[in-house]
């Protein structure tokens, strides 16, 4: 076949024509193809570079000249002084190289040869000089050397990197013989956009009409969500905000490109859902989502390699001490590598450099190879930031750092020598990362960023994985992370002493890696894309990939026949998503399939879906929880304080406006713009990190937002996950101050003849509807209480005998019960009996049963239920909840105080309704099983008002931010309570919810 490569660098065969990635995929790409006897045609700029060429290469000029019009139409925004239009006579000529069975086309004219020391036109240039344009007439110069000097049969055209080949599969839809096939190489913003005129007046060059509408995504509403995280992201490497008169040209490849290529498994999945980072939100709301289910078949996985002369080459064979000496170095020391081109933040080389200066200075044994290559190729390359050469010139025993690009040799010789290799890269902006394949091949253990884009290099394995080949960092999603940069240099401290304490286990990663790595062959990733090339040309459908779409969560673009043939699959992919509509599909949605739904989806923060199944399940507690993520407090000034909180939380940063902070101290402005990294806009809004105050909660000062909007906060989870949440604004401000009513029943919440007055039930209906929760709680056993729970109307969480059991009263299904150990129980009642004489015993056997055995003489309290034996071994039978003592002559509190004094340090003793005294499994109190509860309503003591009568009640009442006796109660509740209420028959609990939450208006 004939597979003509379209790239605008090629530089395998000479670094001058070499920048990053590119070249070596391009290259030996294309020498494997030949190898195969395929034809293989390569057209690249000539960047200015023939000359110097040819002294070391036969250059053959072709009797291709080509002179044509190339019409600019710059977008009067960012070009202000400039006409609407702008007119290219271009005369393009041709040249040729042919090396190991490849035919490389160098193109060559005045706008191609601009810019020979860098290639590429940096971002700064945008705005300000015409050479910006280079690639865009490289697309139109090289589409009319396709079609007027290779179109000679069928053929793909192969295009790297969609933004120097965007218009290619558009310009070639309709053209019977040229396949169009485009790689994405470097994860650029997958919202990249380009000025629609230009595109629309370059296509009309070629006489191809493009319904362009259909590739436009709206912009989000100005006070959506969507457009406060489009606004916070444009200040990334993630996003680029585009106006209407702007076109995303990868929804153009994905309708016109016959095939879209990556480079890794990991960055196909990255690109096709962004999950877990900042940007899936924003992306599941635009079009090229939808654009990339769609035409799913297209995607395809070539792969990448290290090159064969490489990996021929034996690391044992490199002379360790001469090549580190050479280099200033101490060969006896670990040995740190790091390879790549200048790129100090989507290369994290901003927080290698932090790491290494901090490292050192703290005294840290270990030496840097550092390459941030630049211009130069080979030549001697200024240093591009000050700041980074000055931490070299401080310790130049202990780092080498190279600005110049690098010919093999060189390469191989040091990173041979390293026994780690560093690659902290950020944004999942790299899709392969071939210098890390390479220094791993040579045995160094990588210390890399846990990015789905590199899963395959193995590094954020688990430790103990027999696949781990390193260590792994956290994943980053900012330009200046401080916590990276920290991370970084304790895994550096962390691999020193692997190296000279563990070297079992060092070896044991060194093969890992090695092995690992000298899997990614040119030969395997040619084959690949030849088997799709072949299918393409032979009009081969392809199958939609069931199992990764599966995996990717795109349940409903799934095909009927995949939900009974994959239906295992799809089930434990919804379960891992919480995604209960496709989850219910395909297994029974019983109550511990909700759990584990809900459970999963609060883990990865994706609230929606859990308010989805706390309906489902008509679990209101789960709502609750919900809910309870956040609240919004006083400040002392009169301002407010948002408080957020999730267990698995890391960060939580607020959206607020603001302005982009200025170039980090190691990095000036004017080096910024000089760089080939773009400098991010400044759209008005940022983040600002909320303070941790405890495990899981953050807090920080609230700024007013629009009516109707409530804050939107971003998360960083322990797992690496980033996503955001956006709280409600309705009411935000006029939250209740206590969303907890924590209340005891008997002697409080019901009269003395055991009823809840009608008073009593309105202002527990006012507390739901102002957002807050009823908790009741009580010293009685859950088979006790069911009655007075079904007159309340009560259907969620109560904590029951005395904190030791946690009730669902809506599914009438015990959560979790605490037992007493019946030897204690016996141990207890033989020692307080020593001391005060007989007791008259009462136990409550464990649930089920719950029965309340009691001796015959236990007073007027026996009641009709309850099981009487004079027969005291009767009341061991069975496991028990709890054990009661009666004296029918020593005052209840006189009991509770021996039976502290004795066994206090062994179990709870409580004295909770008159005449008895409860013995408990320690740490068993209200204020326990309360927090238990609390925790899953999402809910805290600080938010909680609490009520209660009996000295049992203390804890909770202590716990509780507010705690309110009733009037009936024992003195030494009233003594510590906030307040004192009217007693349990005037309503006292409802006189002070009425006060706290406002006074319901009596039904007519």
């Amino acid at each position: 076949m004939h597979v003509i490569h379209f790239a605008f660098e090629c530089g395998g065969f000479d670094n001058r024509l070499m920048r990053g990635g590119l070249s070596p995929l391009v290259w030996n790409l294309s020498r494997e193809y030949a190898a195969r006897g395929h034809r293989v045609s390569l057209v690249t700029p000539a960047h200015g570079l023939l000359e110097t060429l040819r002294h070391d290469h036969p250059i053959e000029e072709l009797p291709y000249v080509h002179e044509h019009h190339v019409p600019l139409v710059p977008d009067p925004k960012v070009w202000p002084d400039h006409p609407a239009e702008i007119g290219l006579d271009l005369t393009t000529q041709a040249h040729r190289l042919r090396r190991d069975g490849v035919d490389v086309y160098f193109l060559s004219d005045a706008f191609l040869d601009l810019l020979p020391d860098r290639l590429y036109p940096p971002p700064g240039m945008e705005g300000r000089d015409l050479a910006h344009f280079k690639p865009l007439v490289f697309q139109v110069a090289g589409a009319h050397f396709v079609q007027r000097y290779l179109r000679d049969g069928e053929a793909v055209v192969h295009g790297f990197e969609p933004y120097y080949h965007y218009l290619l599969p558009t310009l070639f839809a309709d053209d019977p013989a040229l396949r169009t096939v485009s790689t994405v190489a470097a994860n650029a913003p997958v919202a990249q956009a380009v000025y629609r005129p230009q595109v629309e007046r370059l296509l009309g060059v070629f006489g191809v009409e493009a319904d362009l509408d259909a590739f436009a995504a709206p912009l989000p509403a100005e006070d959506s969500p969507e457009a406060t995280m489009a606004r916070v992201l444009a200040g990334t490497r993630m996003h680029v905000e585009a106006g209407p008169d702007h076109i995303a040209f990868l929804p153009m490849i994905l309708a016109h490109a016959d095939l879209v290529d990556f480079v890794s498994p990991g960055q196909r999945d990255h690109y096709s859902t962004f999950r877990d980072t900042p940007f899936e939100s924003l992306f599941q709301a635009l079009p090229v989502s939808r654009m990339l289910r769609e035409r799913a078949p297209k995607l395809f996985t070539g792969g990448c390699g290290i090159s064969d002369s490489w990996l021929a080459r034996d690391p044992r064979a490199v002379d360790r001490e001469a090549v580190l000496r050479g280099l200033g170095l101490d060969a006896s020391l670990p040995v740190f590598y790091h390879a790549a081109r200048y790129a100090v933040h989507h290369k994290g080389q901003l927080e290698l450099v932090r790491a290494v200066e901090e490292v050192l200075a703290g005294g840290t044994e270990a030496v840097f190879v550092l390459r941030f290559a630049t211009n130069g190729g080979g030549q001697t390359a200024p240093a591009a930031n000050a700041s980074f050469q000055s931490v070299a010139d401080r310790f130049p025993d202990r780092v080498h750092l190279d600005w110049r690009l690098a010919d093999e040799d060189t390469l191989f010789e040091q990173a041979a020598c390293a026994d780690f290799c560093v690659f902290p890269s950020k944004f999942e902006l790299d899709g392969f990362l071939i210098a890390q394949a390479e220094a791993m091949a040579c045995g160094a253990v990588p210390i890399a960023t846990a990015q789905s884009v590199t899963a395959h290099f193995g590094h954020a394995l688990p430790a103990d994985d027999p696949r781990a080949t390193g260590l792994s960092l956290p994943g980053s999603f900012r330009d200046d992370d401080t916590a990276l940069a920290a991370s970084l240099a304790e895994r550096i401290r962390q691999a020193v002493a692997l190296r000279r304490t563990a070297p079992g286990d060092y070896a044991r990663l060194s093969a890992n890696a090695r092995a690992t790595a000298r899997r990614f062959t040119w030969s395997r990733s040619a084959d690949r894309r030849l088997a799709a090339f072949e299918d393409l040309l032979r009009d081969r459908p392809r199958p939609f990939p069931v199992e990764d779409a599966v995996r990717y969560g795109w349940f409903d673009a799934l095909p009927a026949e995949a939900w009974s043939r994959h239906r295992e699959l799809v089930a434990r992919s919804a379960a891992d998503l919480g995604d209960t509509g496709a989850y219910g599909r395909c297994a029974p949605l019983d109550e511990q399939a909700y759990e584990r739904l809900f459970e999963t989806a609060y883990a990865r923060a994706d609230f929606v879906r859990c308010a989805e199944t706390a309906r489902a399940a008509g679990r209101d507690d789960w709502a609750a929880r919900v809910r309870g993520r956040y609240r919004v407090l006083p400040d002392a000034t009169g301002g407010r304080v948002l408080e957020y909180r999730h267990p698995h939380a890391r960060h939580v940063e607020l959206a607020v406006p603001g302005t982009v902070a200025p170039a980090t101290g190691l990095e000036s402005r004017a080096e910024a713009v000089a760089s080939d990294e773009a400098v991010p806009a400044d759209s008005g809004m940022v983040l600002t990190a909320l303070a941790p105050v405890g495990d899981g909660v953050f807090r920080g000062a609230l700024p007013g937002s629009p009516a109707g909007r409530g804050p939107l906060v971003m998360l960083t989870l322990d797992s690496g996950r980033v996503t955001w949440d956006t709280l409600p604004g309705d009411g935000l401000a006029d939250r209740p101050a206590f969303r907890l009513v924590a209340t005891d029943l008997d002697g409080t919440l019901l009269r003395d003849d055991q009823t809840v007055s009608e008073r009593t039930l309105r202002a527990l209906a006012r507390v739901a509807e102002a957002g807050a929760r009823h908790l009741v709680v009580t010293g009685r056993p859950a088979a006790a209480c069911k009655q007075y729970l079904a007159a309340l109307g009560y259907r969620g969480l109560a904590v029951c005998g005395q904190g030791a059991q946690l009730y669902d009263a809506g599914a009438d299904r015990l959560l979790s019960s605490a037992s007493l150990d019946l030897g204690l129980a016996q141990e207890v009642v033989e020692r307080v009996e020593a001391v005060l004489g007989p007791l008259e015993l009462g136990v409550v056997t464990a649930p089920p049963e719950s029965r309340f055995k009691v001796t015959p003489r236990f007073g007027e309290r026996v009641r009709h239920g309850w099981d009487v034996t004079a027969d005291r071994g009767l009341l061991w039978t069975d496991p028990i909840d709890k054990l009661v003592l009666h004296h029918t002559s020593v005052p209840e509190d006189e009991v509770e105080s021996v039976a502290r004094t004795l066994c206090g340090d062994r179990v709870t003793v409580v004295h909770s309704v008159r005449g008895m005294v409860e013995v408990l499994p320690a740490g068993t109190t209200k204020a326990a099983g309360v927090e238990r509860a609390a925790r899953l309503l999402g809910c805290d003591a600080a938010e909680t008002v609490a009520f209660g009568d009996m000295p049992n009640d203390i804890p909770l009442l202590a716990w509780a931010r507010h705690g309110v006796a009733v009037a009936n109660a024992h003195p030494a509740l009233r003594a510590m309570a906030d307040e004192i209420a009217p007693g349990n028959d005037e309503d006292g609990v409802a006189v002070v919810l009425e006060r706290l939450f406002g006074t319901p208006e009596e039904p007519s």
